[in-house]
């Protein structure tokens, strides 16, 4: 196992510089030798003592993600490509800055203190928090701190990114209404939040001509997948009738597809769908998937940034980083 005085030897500078440039106190040490002496470490493959980096008191070098659910659309929360494209995302820009990624169960706010605490974590990015767990968090924790895709009551007091959710079902609900679906359903896992917007925005589009939209068009079905199926099989009848349904996710729409699929039901001959998201599978499913664009990507690389900014030291006077979303017309809406 290599040493830290052989990366100091083969850098040709002490153990000190090198175990600085490891612990990110770098203030006195030029980027040419930063450069050089990461370099190395690289080569030789040398991964520090996190014990050793922890006690020098000059940082962990350790982001926590911190996942606010075990579970989506009835299954493990990690299945759900969101979750993953997202946490992939934020490990491989993490990696890039010289940072761990420890990923931290928070449904419970005294596993994420205690986790957080013990090793020292310098920030959290924090999915499936609302405003009040976060403020829970906060008074318990004082570590910096980015939220996804939460939603305050009033004004934003936190650092939040996200993406501009009316808008991406004002976008659904005018296509559909163009297409003739005046009495399209929306269909969610929840009436909070993200699908609470994504629905306001639907129910706008819809209006616009004058007509009215009334919450019966906003259907909550249940969070398990057989329970799920079995509302699907009482609502089949007005799906039929209303002739064109929106999801608040690309899951729900693709499961939904699946289920017409095996009970000999056309889309988009009989029923048009749309999805929000574009992820993976949207383009796989046949037909493809009309959806929602969000970049996943982007939301997680800009919070990785945004969160080491602050970790610098940096006061981050916008709070809330809204990116635009695009409706992505495929194969599954009958114009």
């Amino acid at each position: 196992m290599i040493r830290l005085q052989d990366i100091a030897d083969m850098a040709g500078v002490s153990r000190t510089t090198v175990s600085n440039v490891i612990n990110g106190n770098t203030k006195r040490v030029s980027q040419e030798t930063i450069d050089k002496i990461t370099r190395i470490l690289k080569e030789q493959n040398y991964v520090p003592h996190m014990g050793s980096v922890m006690l020098s008191g000059h940082g962990s070098r350790i982001i926590g993600v911190v996942l606010g659910f075990a579970t989506a659309h009835g299954m493990q929360s990690l299945q759900d490509s969101f979750v993953g494209e997202l946490i992939g995302t934020i490990q491989t820009e993490a990696e890039r800055k010289g940072y761990f990624v420890m990923l931290i169960g928070g449904e419970k706010i005294e596993d994420v203190v205690d986790m957080a605490s013990r090793w020292n974590v310098e920030g959290l990015i924090i999915l499936g928090y609302d405003e009040e767990r976060y403020r829970q968090l906060s008074r318990k924790l004082n570590k910096k701190m980015i939220l996804i895709d939460a939603y305050p009551e009033g004004e934003y007091t936190f650092q939040n990114v996200g993406v501009d959710d009316y808008s991406g079902g004002y976008q659904v609900g005018e296509y559909l209404y163009s297409c003739g679906y005046h009495r399209a359903l929306f269909i969610a896992e929840t009436d909070k939040d993200s699908d609470s917007r994504r629905w306001n925005g639907f129910k706008q589009a819809m209006e616009k001509q004058g007509g009215f939209c009334s919450k019966s068009r906003l259907i909550v079905v249940p969070g398990e997948k057989r329970q799920r199926l079995s509302r699907y099989e009482e609502l089949l009848p007005r799906f039929l009738e209303v002739k064109a349904l929106a999801f608040s996710s690309d899951y729900g729409a693709i499961e939904a597809m699946n289920y017409f699929f095996d009970h000999g039901i056309k889309v988009p001959d009989q029923i048009s769908i749309v999805g929000y998201d574009d992820n993976i599978y949207a383009e796989f499913v046949r037909p493809r998937l009309t959806t929602v664009h969000q970049d996943i990507h982007q939301k997680g690389v800009i919070s990785l940034r945004r969160l080491h900014r602050m970790i610098e030291g940096e006061t981050l006077k916008e709070m809330n980083i809204k990116s635009p979303v695009r409706l992505i017309k495929r194969e599954s809406v009958k114009e």
